[in-house]
Parts: C-alpha cells; structure tokens; sequence
C-alpha cells in the first residue's frame, strides 16, 4: 500500500519546468569580423549581455557588434529564463603569426614553441624568420636575465597598413604618440597582459614596419627605447638582404 501512495507523491514533485529549454535565440551561433554587426531575437527577451566585451558587444536590442578576435557568448535574458549564441570573431588579415607571448619564460621554452626556423640566437635574443604569403617577417623574441621581455616583429614597408588592420582586429587602440600607436590585449589596462606598440623603423637604410610586444605594465615611452636602442639591427639586417623588405 505504501508503494502505491509514493509513486503519485514522487510524480507530483516534478513541476512542469524541469523540461523547461529556456529562451531560444536566433540565430543560436554567428561568425563575423571586427565592426560587423548581427541582429538577434529571442522571443520574450528583456536583457541582453556579452559574456567578453573585448570579444563582441551587444546592446539591449539584441544588435551585436563585432569587436576582436576570439570567440565569447551572449545571454538572453527576461529575467527567469535565458538563452545563448556563441560568436566568433574571426579576421581578416593575417600577415603573420602571432609570437609566442608568454612573458618571462626562457629562451629554451620559445624554441620548443616556435615552429618557424631560427636565423640567429644570442645570449639575448632568438631570430625567427619566415615568409607568409607576401609578408616577409622577422621575429625577434628579447631576454633579459633569460627571461621573455619583448617580443619584435619586422614585416617588410608595404605592409604598413595592412598591419594596421591586422593589429585592430586582435587588439584595443588606447593611444598614439610621435607616430607609436599602441594597443592592449584587453579594453582596459588594469585587464591587459601585453602591450603592442606599432610604428615604422628604418634599418640600415630599409624602411621597415616594427610591432613591439611587451607586457602591458610597460610604457610608449619604455617601447620607444627599446626600438631606438636595443632592436639587434645588425642581425636583422643581414635577415632584411635576403628578404622582399
């Protein structure tokens, strides 16, 4: 008898909810490009949120807006239920491969990471070079007490633009000084793990495009330095002879 009171008691416990999908959003995944914008529905939705604003933005209308490369997610919400679309920020340019930046490794650790082919090392330097496409690159990653502290890569002129671009749609604009613009890998610098300073160079004669990476605690005027004064010209500008610079 007691088994046949508990069977309706134990069904009565499951509310109608339990199955409950939650908001469907529409569409439930986009892939877009820095600046475009997708619109989104969800039915009954009164909020709007982007799990990675660096990522993607979204207003309360449910328009996204693309920001850098990478993906995140944005929550519909009417306040009891919500609903998810994955976006992914994917880009346009790709002049060349991101470094490796993990800042205050050793020399030894990069080597085993870098899959492109060492021209030169030093006691404070490791030069990768490599052509990607129409991109001639040399990558020069910086030691200091053998540790990572920066990060240079040289792309032949012509690619100016292009690398301006390139470095828009992975990183955040906060300022420009005597022709260094400089950007952050988050929207603002209290989140940031490396700054990235971009200007042009001229190395023994050639005028080149310079990206400098460095964690984000350093400064325009630390990064102006370190291109002026500690950019290893003569090895690179063995490396630029044999390259469409």
């Amino acid at each position: 008898m007691l088994v046949v009171l508990t069977l309706p008691l134990l069904a009565a416990c499951g509310g109608d909810g339990d199955d409950d999908p939650g908001l469907t959003v529409t569409p439930s995944s986009i892939s877009m490009h820095y600046e475009d914008t997708q619109q989104l529905s969800a039915q009954g939705a009164t909020s709007y949120k982007s799990n990675d604003e660096f990522v993607a933005k979204v207003d309360q209308a449910g328009l996204v807006t693309g920001g850098h490369v990478g993906t995140t997610q944005i929550i519909a919400s009417n306040g009891k239920k919500t609903g998810i679309c994955e976006v992914t920020i994917t880009p346009e340019y790709d002049l060349y491969d991101t470094p490796i930046l993990d800042w205050g490794v050793s020399a030894s650790t990069i080597s085993s990471k870098e899959t492109h082919k060492l021209e030169s090392s030093t006691d404070d330097y490791l030069i990768f070079n490599y052509q990607k496409g129409n991109t001639a690159c040399a990558m020069s990653y910086a030691f200091e007490n053998g540790k990572l502290k920066s990060v240079i890569a040289i792309l032949n002129y012509s690619s100016y633009v292009s690398a301006g671009y390139y470095l828009l749609e992975r990183y955040q604009p906060i300022g420009e000084d005597e022709g260094i613009f400089v950007f952050l890998d988050a929207l603002t610098k209290d989140k940031a793990k490396t700054a990235v300073a971009f200007s042009t160079a001229t190395i023994s004669g050639s005028k080149v495009t310079s990206i400098i990476y460095m964690p984000a605690t350093s400064t325009s005027s630390s990064m102006r330095s370190v291109q002026s004064n500690n950019l290893p010209t003569g090895i690179i500008s063995d490396i630029i002879k044999d390259k469409d610079f």
